[in-house]
């Protein structure tokens, strides 16, 4: 839960409007069919659903192509970054993380998907 909160004070310090919280993968797979999501923060490590299964659901569903996805976690060995890439994560930060360093993965994130200009 404290992890979800900074991150949502994070997203907002950054300019953010709107933020809809899910506690792991299964939730957000909820949100995702209810609203238009633009950018996933999602933890690696989260029960039921991990964040790498929400990912994969994710790039095989062609209503979120420009949906950018950013893996939050500690895991930081070569093996894990590779899995995620592989997946099609848009971006991977470890923990712990600063508003600049979300700042600047997310923005560059959404311009390379062009979700912004």
């Amino acid at each position: 839960m404290a992890l979800r909160l900074r991150l949502r004070d994070l997203c907002r310090e950054i300019g953010f409007k709107e933020v809809t919280l899910s506690s792991n993968g299964e939730e957000a797979k909820v949100v995702l069919a209810m609203d238009e999501i633009h950018l996933i923060l999602a933890d690696w490590y989260t029960e039921p659903v991990s964040g790498l299964e929400l990912l994969k659901v994710i790039r095989q569903n062609p209503k979120f192509q420009n949906t950018v996805f950013v893996m939050i976690t500690a895991e930081n060995t070569r093996e894990k970054v590779i899995e995620a890439l592989k997946a099609g994560v848009d971006d991977y930060l470890v923990k712990p993380i600063t508003a600049a360093q979300l700042q600047s993965k997310v923005m560059a994130a959404l311009m390379k998907r062009k979700v912004i200009g």
